[in-house]
């Protein structure tokens, strides 16, 4: 992150479903590193997005992954 902001980072199945949130709240700027407990999540396509406020605009990204057993 650029600068210190709210973000939010939550990861969907392909149904859309959310399956988890790996933050939630003010965030310093800088690289984070979080992680997510995939044992739990059955074999399959998950989408990850990152949403931060961005001075007077918005960011999002979103990425793709796929956990394999």
């Amino acid at each position: 992150l650029g600068t210190a902001t709210e973000a939010r980072v939550v990861v969907f199945d392909v149904l859309g479903r959310r399956v988890a949130t790996l933050a939630d709240g003010h965030l310093e700027a800088g690289r984070h590193a979080l992680t997510l407990e995939a044992a739990a999540l059955p074999a399959g396509v998950y989408l990850v997005r990152m949403e931060a406020e961005g001075g007077a605009a918005r960011q999002a990204v979103t990425r793709r992954f796929t956990v394999l057993r």
